[in-house]
């Protein structure tokens, strides 16, 4: 069990602390859109496996517009398509990673957002 917890908290590390601001970026749009979302902490299992493709198709549509030509159909296309390959040979660890990152930050918002936006 120790070294689950290990494996993701070094996983979460790496999202947050890992540099890639862009990344950060998504995450934490991702998130408070997920803490909008959510109407009570019940549905945070839903709302963070939504999250999550939200945030998979963030990321090829990123990887796609970021590519060499975006502006020729046909490639970016491709840089599509070679995303999508790229999402479906991610291991367990890191989907599993990136549930329990999107669970945290979305319950973490939807708390800050209960205690601003209060009925």
């Amino acid at each position: 069990m120790e070294v689950i917890v290990s494996d993701l908290l070094g996983f979460a590390r790496g999202v947050f602390l890992g540099g890639d601001w862009i990344n950060l970026a998504m995450v934490v749009g991702v998130a408070v859109i997920g803490a909008f979302m959510m109407r009570n902490l019940g549905q945070l299992f839903g709302v963070s496996v939504v999250a999550m493709l939200i945030f998979a198709l963030v990321q090829i549509v990123y990887g796609g517009a970021t590519s060499a030509a975006p502006t020729d159909p046909q490639i970016w296309l491709g840089q599509l398509e070679t995303g999508w390959a790229t999402m479906m040979a991610t291991s367990g660890l890191t989907f599993v990673g990136y549930f329990v990152v999107f669970a945290v930050a979305v319950s973490v918002l939807f708390g800050g957002k209960s205690l601003i936006f209060r009925d």
